[in-house]
């Protein structure tokens, strides 16, 4: 298991098993992608009451229960059905999809993302539509704002500068 960091977003590559502190990590980061081989377990997590409650954000409540009361391992599919990882993909292509996935990440606009990963952390949906407004305010009059807006119009790829 490898974390990246692509443009302050935090990516995890797993590949074979992911148990105990590694399946803790995993939960952290704000993207995971998986080889098809991976597969996924709580056992031997140091801190089962925090891995519940980031499992229950990620997956509901009753998947999460059932994860870490049943002890089930799950394999990469099901880990990508139940939300617990965003991409499965053949263990041979794994480096290359996350390199393409971190490419594609600092393409974008840095301050966008940061928005982005902020509005959507560990809050109510109410809470949320309050944030993000807050952000589009900030947002809409940045540099990168005005970069995107006339780089649309002139038809051709944003440079954005994180102002």
């Amino acid at each position: 298991m490898e974390i990246v960091e692509a443009a302050g977003i935090s990516l995890a590559v797993v590949a074979g098993a992911c148990v105990g502190a590694d399946f803790e990590r995993v939960l952290e980061v704000d993207l995971r992608i998986a080889g098809d081989g991976a597969r996924f377990s709580t056992a031997g997590v140091a801190d089962p009451v925090a891995c519940g409650v980031r499992l229950a954000r990620l997956l509901g409540e009753a998947r999460a229960k059932e994860l870490i009361l049943a002890g089930r391992a799950i394999d990469a599919p099901g880990a990508l059905r139940l939300g617990l990882v965003t991409r499965v993909v053949p263990e041979s292509a794994l480096g290359d999809t996350a390199r393409a996935l971190t490419e594609q990440l600092r393409a974008l606009p840095p301050l966008a993302l940061a928005a982005v990963r902020d509005a959507v952390r560990d809050l109510t949906p109410e809470a949320a539509l309050g944030r993000e407004h807050a952000h589009f305010r900030r947002l809409i009059a940045t540099q990168d704002h005005k970069a995107a807006v006339a780089a649309f119009f002139e038809r051709r790829e944003t440079a954005f500068t994180g102002k």
